[in-house]
Formats: structure tokens, C-alpha cells, sequence
């Protein structure tokens, strides 16, 4: 099967990295893949790079398409002969399937009266012209299901819900010289408690709750931890304020930054792991930590239930509560037993759900109900 991704840009986001997943997914089942893009992101960082080698380590057709930049005329010009290029680059390249993974790119096979399917990674997505209803909608988690009934009036035989998966090297833990080695950079003591949060610094990805629920911990607890912030830009405006919250809250002393990277050995490391978002879709970084055997906390927000049984395989508190999130780290930082029994099962439950060949698998199905050929 050929298959088309319609993918905006690539960039360091959940968004991309599923695209990645899935292309991958499909390859390894022999099917064969194009991803039409607007390229790697201004100012990309060296993750997105690795991301883009990636996508051609696989043997994927890249087609790249110029993003509208400069006057409003120019914009206009540049919008209109990308609009044309991109059809035309579909049609020479005859998939039997076309996916956007970006939803506002549906208006493109909607104009050349086709069938498609989008996956609808974000709850925030607002009707405008670009965005149209598809052949068969990809929903990531039971909230973005409801969202796109409610919203966009898709109805149920339309929408298939297939949660995301990601790959089993999570699974496949870092050598002990590795794991001692990047303690070692981090400048943190043997003895310390890890934990650690990877993600962007953003109000949405709560990074102020975060440093609120640090400074609240108590002193017991804070002798004991040390918390690994894994993401942004360093010298950036968001790395600027939380720089500032840091030094306010007075927990400098427990955190150690360090700019995104490849997030894998950091999981090998983090004996707990947190995700404090107001907003989420169904975020894999919650994925590959628990399939790291990582014990995790995080916000109720969507796709959660669905990631974590509460006191199963990691704990949820509710969505902006300082105070729950700091009773969740200090009832696991103090109870080692029932840290690692949520770790284990938590590994558990990420290798039987959330893996890379059963998302394809059901993807697959999908694309079945819509393919051209």
C-alpha cells in the first residue's frame, strides 16, 4: 500500500514524533510511505534534525512544499502555488491512502474530491476554511472522540479511536556505565531520587505547577530528590521564565535543566516521572516513561484514564491542584515498594497497549475503509 502523510512542518512536537512512529510502523510491515511537508521548522533544534534524518534513514519519499512567509501578498502567492504544488505532487505520486496529520491540510484532498483520514491530535482545533470533515476521522483518545462528534458532527461509523503507540527501545534499559555516566553530567548524587519532567516550558504543560509543587514539598522529601527539567530551548524567552519562577520559589538547588535531547536515557534514570499539563491530547512522552518503567503522576487531562489506572500503574491528581500533585510526589518519594510495584505495572500496561506494530495494525483497518485503489 502507498500511503501520503500530509504533515504542515516538522518540528519537535508529539505530532511529529507519531508521524515518525507511524511511518515507521507501516514500513516495517512493508507498505511504502511520502510525507509532503513544509520541512524542518525555522531555527530547527538538533531533535528536529535527528527527526528529519529519520523520516530518510526509513527510505520515505520526502516532497517539501515552501511555507507563506514575508508580505501579505507574498503569503498569498506563496499559499496558492504551495496549494498546487502539494496537489500535484499527490497525484504524481498515486497513494492508495492519504493522511493528514494535519488537520488543516484536509481542505487539499477535499479540493481534488477525494477520500482521506486525519487524526485529530488536539482539542483546540476551531472550524475555519482549511479544515475539513474527513472520509474516516483518527481519534487519539476517548476526549478528542467526543470532541470531534460534538464539533464537528462526525458520527460514530465515521470515527475509529486508535490510542498512539511508541517504540519498544523505551522498553530496553541503558547500561549500568550509561545510567552512571549521565548522572555523573547531571551532577547528581548516588543517593538522590530522580524525578523528572520532559516536554516544553509552557503554561499549558503546567511548568508553573511544577515549580509550585516542588516548593511545597516538604523538607524530608526535598533532602531526598533531585528533578530533571528535560526540554525547551536554553536562553529562550520560556527558559528566561522559568528560570525566574525557579529563583523565586527558591528550588534552584534541586533542579538541574537541560535543553531537550533524545528523552530515552533520561527515562532510564527518572525513578519518577511527571506530566502537571492543563491541556494534553493523549501525550506519549507518558508512553515511553512508563514503558521505561518509570512510576508515573499526571494530571487528569485528556487521554489520562486512559494511560493510567489511579493506583494501579501511576497516580492522577486533578488538573491545576497544587496540592494533590504534591501529596502524589510525596506518597511515592516515601513509599519505595509501592513506587515499584506502579513501575512495573505501569511497563506492563504500556508493552500490551501502546506500541508501535498495534497502533499501525488498527491504522491499517482505517485505511482500508478509505483507500483510492
Amino acid at each position: 500500500m502507498k500511503v501520503a502523510f500530509l504533515l504542515s512542518r516538522i518540528e519537535q512536537s508529539g505530532v511529529t514524533t507519531h508521524t515518525l512512529d507511524l511511518a515507521k510502523g507501516l514500513v516495517d510491515m512493508g507498505h511504502e510511505v511520502c510525507l509532503i511537508t513544509g520541512g524542518k521548522v525555522p531555527n530547527a533544534t538538533s531533535r528536529v534534525d535527528d527527526f528529519y534524518k529519520e523520516f530518510e534513514d526509513l527510505g520515505i519519499l520526502i516532497k517539501e512544499f515552501k511555507t507563506p512567509i514575508g508580505t501579505i501578498l507574498q503569503r498569498v502567492y506563496h499559499s496558492l502555488t504551495s496549494v498546487l504544488k502539494i496537489i500535484t505532487e499527490i497525484k504524481e505520486y498515486d497513494p492508495d491512502v492519504i493522511h493528514c496529520q494535519s488537520p488543516y491540510m484536509t481542505f487539499l484532498p477535499w479540493l481534488m474530491r477525494t477520500k482521506f483520514t486525519t487524526t485529530l491530535h488536539i482539542l483546540y482545533l476551531k472550524r475555519n476554511f482549511k479544515f475539513k470533515n474527513p472520509t474516516h476521522l483518527i481519534a487519539i483518545s476517548k476526549e478528542s472522540y467526543e470532541f470531534s462528534k460534538k464539533t464537528f458532527g462526525i458520527k460514530d461509523k465515521d470515527i475509529t479511536l486508535i490510542h498512539h503507540g511508541v517504540s519498544e527501545r523505551f522498553s530496553i534499559p541503558i547500561s549500568r556505565e550509561e545510567n552512571q555516566s549521565l548522572k555523573e553530567r547531571l551532577g547528581i548524587e548516588e543517593h538522590k531520587l530522580i524525578i523528572g519532567f520532559a516536554g516544553s516550558i509552557s503554561l499549558r504543560k503546567g511548568s508553573d505547577l511544577l515549580v509550585a509543587a516542588l516548593k511545597g514539598l516538604s523538607d524530608r522529601t526535598k533532602n531526598k530528590i533531585h528533578f530533571v527539567f528535560l526540554g525547551g530551548v536554553a536562553g529562550s524567552d520560556e527558559h528566561t521564565w522559568l528560570q525566574g519562577m525557579i529563583t523565586e520559589a527558591e528550588v534552584g538547588n534541586l533542579i538541574t535543566y537541560v535543553p531537550f535531547e533524545d528523552p530515552k536515557p533520561f527515562y532510564d534514570i527518572f525513578d519518577i516521572f511527571v506530566l502537571p499539563s492543563r491541556m494534553e491530547s493523549f501525550p506519549l512522552v507518558t508512553i515511553e516513561a512508563m514503558m521505561s518503567e518509570c512510576c508515573p503522576i499526571r494530571s487528569n487531562t485528556e487521554g489520562a484514564y486512559e494511560q493510567i489506572d489511579h493506583g494501579v500503574n501511576g497516580l492522577l491528581f486533578e488538573n491545576e491542584n497544587v496540592q494533590e500533585f504534591i501529596e502524589a510526589l510525596e506518597k511515592l518519594a516515601n513509599d519505595p515498594a509501592l513506587r515499584k510495584q506502579l513501575a512495573e505495572n505501569a511497563k506492563k500496561k504500556a508493552l500490551s497497549r501502546f506500541t508501535i506494530p498495534e497502533m499501525t495494525r488498527k491504522t491499517l483497518e482505517v485505511y482500508e475503509k478509505i483507500r483510492i485503489h
